[in-house]
């Protein structure tokens, strides 16, 4: 092979199919490697990062060796960029994720973070030292002062880890890409122990009556919305954006076998796990629906609401997006705004709540999971301190023992 201008000191190994090479002008020329891809046109062209002829030479090697490893195996020796792969996995993860705040999660934190940290970087220059330093860099650059949460971070893992493994999936690396997680010990997930959920719920009744007045602020209708919504959230456990959704429609019931009297309330809900069904813990729930519902009967003059109209709406029908506002201050006007380690209690403590008493119940983990739309990981991981509670009645079980009567007694 003729040295062309910008290579000197050119060597070739391998019938011309390893060559190494330095750049003409400069005070200390590394080593660059041009190896030829066996059975295919072109050459992978690296630099090997040292002077030395001999580590330049091993260097090359190892590269060259590897390369006809990848061919044998099937796996691409030219591999693409981060920024390349990505827009391949916007145009097909929507057919695959389970739903769209699932898409939703994941590229608002790929866009926001990875794209911009890995952008150019080769997929298989990516393993768990690289993702793991990237993790360090994302919680001293967030978008907030503060440094996100264990729980913020393994969301954002998963996240990552969504689009990592569907480039393993496609053939785009050879390895699944592992990534440490943060232990969540700490971070428990603030929520309504059992006397801060009886104060909440007894003020409710006397705040909706104040709406009516001047000192209320005539908002008896917001007021009469929100506790429906607190109890029915509470006694489901369903998200909020499932809530949202949720429409009369998908509101259903079904009968006991035993007793005959029996009647569960069951909701058609769609969230960022994919639509399931979910059983009411009490059938009270059904009355918190029909408070709703007469509500809106007589803001309509009579008309029964239409089956796809949203539970939670506005006097015209239309969705109610948030609840947050109204929550917060119904939390300090009731004071309990804050949990016992002063974690600042949001809407999402309704279902933490409502996860933390079933667990109390004794409600397996299995069929608690599947009715929340989640693992039995992440309940043994938020909600483990409860775990002991729940088995009160298992640990304290004794067996009836016949007592002799002794002879002076």
């Amino acid at each position: 092979m003729p040295t062309k201008k910008y290579e000197l000191n050119t060597q070739s190994f391998h019938d011309g199919r390893v060559v190494l090479y330095q750049r003409p002008n400069l005070k200390k020329p590394v080593w660059q490697a041009r190896i030829k891809i066996p059975n295919a046109a072109g050459y992978l062209i690296k630099s090997t990062g040292t002077t030395d002829f001999f580590e330049a030479r091993r260097w090359s090697e190892n590269l060259y060796d590897d390369i006809r490893l990848k061919q044998m195996n099937g796996v691409s020796v030219k591999t693409k960029t981060i920024e390349a792969l990505w827009k391949l996995f916007e145009q097909s993860y929507p057919q695959e994720a389970p739903s769209q705040r699932r898409v939703k999660d994941v590229f608002h934190f790929v866009k926001a973070y990875a794209l911009p940290y890995f952008g150019k970087t080769k997929i298989d220059e990516i393993n768990t030292v690289a993702v793991n330093n990237f993790f360090d860099w994302r919680k001293a650059n967030g978008r907030s002062k503060k440094s996100p949460t264990n729980t913020t971070l393994l969301s954002e893992i998963s996240s990552l880890k969504a689009f990592l493994d569907w480039c393993y999936r496609r053939g785009f690396c050879s390895r699944k890409i592992e990534i440490d997680k943060p232990t969540p010990e700490g971070n428990r997930r603030p929520h309504f122990d059992a006397r801060d959920y009886t104060k909440l719920t007894r003020f409710l009744r006397e705040w909706v009556k104040q709406g009516k007045t001047a000192t209320g602020g005539g908002k008896y209708r917001d007021r009469v919305m929100l506790t429906n919504y607190v109890l029915i959230l509470a006694n489901t456990g369903i998200r909020v954006g499932e809530a949202r959704g949720l429409r009369w429609g998908d509101i259903d019931t079904d009968k006991a076998a035993e007793p005959e009297s029996k009647e569960y309330i069951i909701l058609q809900v769609k969230g960022k796990t994919g639509a399931r069904e979910v059983v009411a813990r009490t059938n009270e729930v059904k009355k918190y629906f029909q408070r709703i519902w007469q509500l809106r009967l007589d803001e309509k003059n009579g008309i029964k609401p239409a089956l796809d109209e949203f539970v939670f709406c506005h006097r015209d029908g239309s969705q109610i997006h948030s609840f947050k506002k109204g929550f917060q201050n119904l939390l300090q006007n009731a004071g309990v705004e804050y949990d016992s380690t002063e974690q600042k209690r949001t809407i999402y403590s309704l279902r933490h709540t409502y996860a933390t008493f079933r667990l109390q119940e004794g409600v397996h983990h299995f069929t608690l999971a599947r009715n929340m739309g989640t693992s039995t990981r992440m309940l043994e991981t938020f909600y483990g301190h409860t775990s002991n509670r729940a088995m009160a009645d298992e640990l304290t079980k004794t067996r009836k023992r016949a007592i002799k009567t002794l002879p002076w007694e």
